[in-house]
């Protein structure tokens, strides 16, 4: 398989938990977000959430930062578009504009 095609499947296997579906797209929703933003969207403990966290990392769908005591989490959209073109359109909830 060429590195395209493993960095593929490994992001794949990423977003079918359903956890990190969500996060994914609750980031896509709602921009940047903060770990406590995350524990009031979802009933798991700090240390499944990390899990979570890590583990989208480690495949660059995320990227966070530290923001004094805070950590903020944002999508790494180059990737999440180089692998799954248009995700956000088809998968996300935006509210309409006007």
């Amino acid at each position: 398989m060429s590195d395209f095609q493993t960095q593929a499947v490994r992001v794949f296997k990423a977003l079918a938990d359903p956890t990190r579906y969500r996060i994914i797209t609750l980031l896509i929703e709602r921009g940047e977000m903060g770990c406590a933003d995350f524990d009031r969207a979802f009933p798991h403990s700090k240390s499944a959430m990390s899990h979570h966290y890590r583990l989208l990392e480690s495949v660059d769908l995320i990227r966070t930062r530290k923001e004094g005591q805070h950590v903020r989490v944002c999508v790494n959209a180059e990737i999440l578009e180089r692998f799954l073109p248009n995700f956000g359109d088809v998968h996300a909830h935006r509210p309409d504009t006007c």
